[in-house]
């Protein structure tokens, strides 16, 4: 193999390489997207159903105060400063033991992750947060809320084309009425009865 012949196949090697990369780095962006979107829909599944608990617990305790909240009551949250501020601005979150998330049927959860629930408000924190749009989300009502705008402007976006199809139909409408129908046409013409009857008879003519 001579020089020439050698530095081709090296570049051709190089590029099959690149491309190799490429299509690489892109199935794993997708998996990883993908797995990322799975695993924020499990979550924002597991707090509303530990919201729907709760509440259902808090409602409980208001008609029978035998009835006790889950969770051990706290004022500050040390392992975040985020969630601590939250906390700090209310007395009224309580953080889930392992035994508390067991109790409601989330066994499969760890406490480790940080589940503070606030009976009061109907709302949850995940101390672990959750990051979407590369902002995270400690609180489920803040996440609910940023649902509720995404799908107001989702709806905003489609209200325009929808407008414009209306603003097209009534021209539509309006050319369609403007054209005599073929009945319309025939009723405009006399009978032959009346031309007949109008024409001037020979006789009188004749005379």
């Amino acid at each position: 193999m001579t020089n020439e012949e050698y530095g081709i196949t090296a570049i051709k090697l190089i590029f099959s390489i690149i491309i190799l990369v490429v299509i690489i780095s892109g199935i794993v962006f997708i998996v990883k997207r993908l797995w990322q979107d799975t695993s924020i829909k499990n979550i924002e599944t597991d707090l509303l159903y530990i919201k729907a608990k709760c509440k259902v617990i808090h409602d409980k305790n208001i008609i029978d105060k035998n009835e006790q909240l889950l969770g051990e009551k706290i004022t500050e949250y040390t392992e975040n400063e985020e969630i601590n501020t939250i906390i700090s601005q209310s007395d009224k979150w309580y953080k889930l033991s392992q035994e508390d998330l067991e109790t409601i049927g989330m066994e499969n959860l760890k406490f480790e992750d940080g589940y503070l629930v606030n009976y009061e408000e109907n709302d949850i924190i995940y101390a672990k947060g959750i990051e979407e749009n590369e902002q995270i989300y400690y609180k489920l009502s803040d996440l609910e809320a940023q649902r509720e705008k995404e799908k107001a402007q989702e709806q905003e976006e489609e209200q325009p084309s929808i407008e414009s199809e209306d603003s097209e139909q009534p021209s539509k409408n309006q050319e369609t009425q403007e054209e005599p129908s073929p009945e319309q046409t025939s009723s405009e013409e006399p009978p032959l009865e009346e031309v007949k009857a109008e024409a001037t008879p020979l006789d009188s003519i004749s005379e």
